[in-house]
């Protein structure tokens, strides 16, 4: 045997990276039948059919086994990801030949695994949507940024030597240049989410779902009350919105613009994560300027009437923008020096990101946890033991401060459950929910997650001094696989998906941050890294849906492009018809229910509190929400019912049940329903 042959045979121990790829067919082998066999029965065990009755016509699919599957299978993942930090302390070793050929035959099951998703997402199919998300131009480009890419990194001595012959500025001008191009990247593409009420006519049809986010906050100014007599989708972001709204009237432009400066702050925290971890404003702005177009990824609409995650309030700001400011103040915390003082201050917001919404809120507060456990100095049980500690001290803080507030404003600590009141209608009753493909673009998205985890844990094996792109790779891993629930264990529709492209653009480009200071092996990059700078690079062609501002402005004037039609009427969330006849009908500040969108704008003007939880009867899609919403009209002293919405006579016959007779009925004009009507209880009508 010759001496290459023998040192081929020799075994050598294995670095973190290639016992990452080579612990990943261990880790399914495990993973795959525990989340097989005990997603059936724990699915029926914390997600049982609590007999939720939903109005006739209302659709539904319960998919417990999804809904406890998911986050085992995510529970899986993080488990995969302690392995690779404990089993590389061993040092377990495999001859150069074996590992190079096990760690080949892994990469290459992987790629067939992303091309399969590939193929199958042009097959997916939802409620007669197919959505093709990646043009073949768009292909096609990608695939040429990323030759290029590629073709700069098996030459980066000679790319740095040709950089060297350019002009050099000071650091300080390329980052305050840097910075005033995202800012004004933002402002430009956080345009496209303002509204003004007579604007609204020249929206897609979607936007119509801006009405319930609206009326959480309104609610706020009419006096009521998130988690304690409202459920909302946010509950701290309606107070910090009211401020604004009070101030400009509580106009619908007021709102949005709040929404969009809310959102637009929060994208920026994203590059001013990027600056934290490359350490270079230009190579941060590189990679914020995908990323922010990629939050803004059409999903329907026209390039001046556009609809997105960006303009989707129930997404941004009101589930990422706490995350994503969160992400930032991880970073911040983990290039700083730590004190366990500073370490409960950033429990303390995110637990406020936490009881704001728990969809996102709790991935990104384990997220957190994440970054510092893997960034911990000495990474030991006692250390863990104190950040385990820290944690539940700084959530303890953000329920008291919480609590305070609604103390302070109705008497009343929160009721916490109301913060799975919707989950439990929408989720676990499975109204609106679809059924899960097998395959595609969702599985691909939720691999780049596991593959931020395993690289930070890859990175702490090692001892990466870097704890700050360590932390946030840990962080969007853990963060992107909760957020994927949305998704798996929700509505699993095409144009949900695309809520999930934010925070796949994040991890994409830390990933493209990895592979850029990877150095290359025998002048070529690895598969995995032409994948990463592949993918990136399809989200950098979002950069071509840039809206211009010639045609917001357009849009803002209520101006319609050729061949739109108005989905919405004139001065749609408004409803000054409804108000004035509501107005003449009660007293000032009575206590009534108003089933209409913006129902609690409408009270405001009409001088009365509507009691209603929910906002208008969309967001009712079961009898024990519209039975609570009578409940908490008795409980408050009121006997008024408005309908100026889309009802079923199966709603009125519940209110005839409960006491309710009809006393009145108006035309209305612009409003979803031509008519209005009111209901009042009979003396001695029973109330329950």
């Amino acid at each position: 045997m010759s001496k290459g042959e023998d040192a081929a045979s020799r075994p050598e121990p294995l670095s973190p990276t290639a016992l990452a790829w080579l612990l990943l067919p261990a880790a399914l082998v495990v993973a795959v039948p525990l989340v097989l066999l005990l997603a059936p029965p724990l699915g029926d065990l914390l997600f049982p059919n609590h007999g939720v009755h939903y109005w006739p016509g209302e659709p539904s699919v319960r998919k417990p086994s999804i809904q406890a599957g998911y986050p085992l299978a995510a529970a899986c993942v993080v488990a995969y990801a302690a392995a690779i930090v404990v089993v590389a302390r061993r040092r377990p070793a495999l001859p150069p030949r074996t590992r190079r050929l096990a760690v080949a035959v892994v990469q290459a099951l992987g790629l067939a695994l992303l091309v399969a998703c590939w193929v199958a997402q042009r097959h997916v199919t939802s409620l007669g949507t197919r959505r093709v998300y990646f043009t073949t131009a768009t292909v096609l480009v990608a695939a040429l940024l990323t030759g290029l890419a590629v073709a700069a990194l098996t030459r980066r001595e000679r790319v740095a030597a040709w950089a060297r012959r350019l002009p050099r500025p000071s650091p300080r001008a390329v980052a305050i240049a840097c910075a005033a191009v995202a800012l004004l990247a933002t402002c430009v593409w956080a345009l496209s989410g303002v509204y003004t009420d007579h604007s609204l006519v020249a929206a897609p049809d979607a936007l119509f779902l801006g009405a319930w986010f609206f009326d959480e906050t309104t609610a706020v100014l009419n006096g009521r009350t998130p988690l304690v007599n409202m459920a909302a989708y946010g509950y701290v972001w309606p107070y910090v919105a009211a401020l604004p709204l009070r101030v400009f009237g509580g106009t619908y432009l007021a709102y949005t613009a709040t929404m969009m400066t809310l959102t637009g702050a929060s994208l920026l925290a994203l590059y001013w994560t990027f600056v934290r971890v490359t350490r270079r404003a230009l190579a941060a702005l590189a990679l914020y300027l995908p990323v922010l177009a990629t939050a803004f990824f059409v999903e329907i609409g026209t390039p001046a009437s556009r609809y997105s995650p960006g303009t989707y309030y129930g997404m941004f700001p009101l589930r990422y923008a706490g995350p994503f400011l969160l992400v930032l103040a991880t970073t911040l915390h983990l290039g700083a020096a730590r004190s366990r003082r500073t370490t409960v201050l950033l429990f303390a917001g995110a637990g406020l990101v936490l009881l704001n919404n728990l969809d996102f809120g709790l991935s990104a507060l384990l997220g957190t946890l994440a970054a510092l456990a893997l960034t911990q100095r000495p990474l030991e049980r006692r250390a863990l033991g104190r950040l385990a500690l820290d944690a539940g001290l700084g959530v303890l803080a953000a329920l008291a401060l919480v609590s305070a507030l609604t103390l302070i404003r109705s008497g009343s600590l929160p009721h916490l459950g109301l913060l799975t009141r919707y989950g439990h209608y929408f989720v676990v009753g499975g109204q609106g929910n679809l059924a899960l493909p097998g395959l595609g673009l969702h599985v691909a998205i939720a691999l780049t997650f596991v593959a931020a985890l395993a690289t930070a844990a890859v990175r702490a094996a090692t001892g990466e001094r870097d704890v700050v792109l360590t932390g946030a790779l840990a962080w969007t891993g853990v963060f992107g696989l909760g957020a994927c629930a949305y998704y798996f264990a929700y509505r699993s529709h095409p144009l949900v998906l695309i809520n999930l492209f934010p925070a796949w653009a994040l991890g994409l480009a830390l990933l493209v941050v990895v592979v850029v200071r990877t150095p290359p092996v025998g002048r070529r990059v690895g598969p995995s890294g032409v994948v990463v700078l592949f993918g990136f690079a399809l989200l950098a062609c979002s950069l071509a849906q840039v809206p211009t501002p010639w045609s917001q402005a357009q849009r803002l004037e209520g101006k319609l492009e050729a061949g739109q039609r108005s989905y919405l009427p004139a001065d749609a969330f408004r409803g000054d018809a409804v108000a004035r006849t509501i107005a003449t009908r009660t007293r000032q500040g009575e206590r009534v229910v108003i089933f209409s969108p913006v129902g609690h704008r409408i009270a405001r003007a009409a001088g009365v509190i509507d009691v209603s939880p929910y906002p208008g009867l969309g967001q009712m899609p079961a009898r024990e929400q519209f039975a609570e919403t009578l409940d908490q009209l008795a409980a408050e002293g009121g006997d008024a019912v408005f309908l100026a919405e889309p009802w079923s006579q199966d709603q009125l016959a519940a209110l005839a049940a409960r006491g309710f007779q009809p006393v009145g009925q108006w035309r209305l004009r612009n409003w979803p329903v031509g008519q209005l009507l009111e209901y009042r209880r009979s003396a001695g009508a029973p109330s329950q």
